[in-house]
């Protein structure tokens, strides 16, 4: 997400020359940000069960990851944020249809995956599925999105919901 306009301090640019967050500042001052940059980092740092070991396992999370960035969070996220933050333009609203399009093939692959495993990197959830269920489980507020139509995403939705560890986004 950009900052809005005259908040690009020079404090914050010092940390993010590309003006966007999130950013991490590390205890020794260094400064890391792209969000799944982040979490990769704090994955490692914390050797958690979330980013498998084994090569291929790891191979197919960092798929994931690399893939949300390019054909879900444009697709599914950035219409959500046009449509529910009052931020259409005529542009937006020419490229809309071809979005929705766009998120409709990435929540097919989605669930198609999902009808093979329970989580989207095999049958251990991983940081992909972290990355990947913010803007899954919201899809319908933002667009022609009925997750009805994807019912392995229904599913593995509902898994995550019911983690111990989970917290709705509503709790803040």
């Amino acid at each position: 997400m950009i900052l809005p306009k005259g908040k690009h301090t020079k404090s914050f640019l010092a940390m993010n020359p590309n003006g966007k967050i999130p950013v991490l500042e590390l205890d020794d001052g260094q400064c890391l940000s792209e969000s799944n940059a982040v979490l990769l980092y704090l994955t490692e740092q914390h050797k958690s069960a979330l980013l498998p070991t084994d090569p291929i396992l790891r191979a197919k999370v960092y798929k994931w990851l690399f893939w949300e960035q390019y054909s879900h969070e444009p697709n599914i996220a950035s219409p959500r944020f046009w449509l529910t933050h009052n931020a259409m333009t005529d542009l937006k609203k020419q490229m809309l249809p071809d979005r929705i399009q766009q998120g409709h093939t990435a929540l097919k692959m989605m669930d198609e995956t999902l009808a093979k495993h329970t989580f989207l990197a095999g049958d251990a959830m991983t940081l992909a599925d972290i990355c990947l269920f913010p803007y899954t489980h919201v899809a319908e507020e933002g667009a022609a999105y009925q997750l009805s139509e994807y019912p392995n995403i229904q599913r593995w939705i509902k898994q995550i919901e019911a983690l111990d560890w989970f917290i709705p986004i509503t709790q803040g």
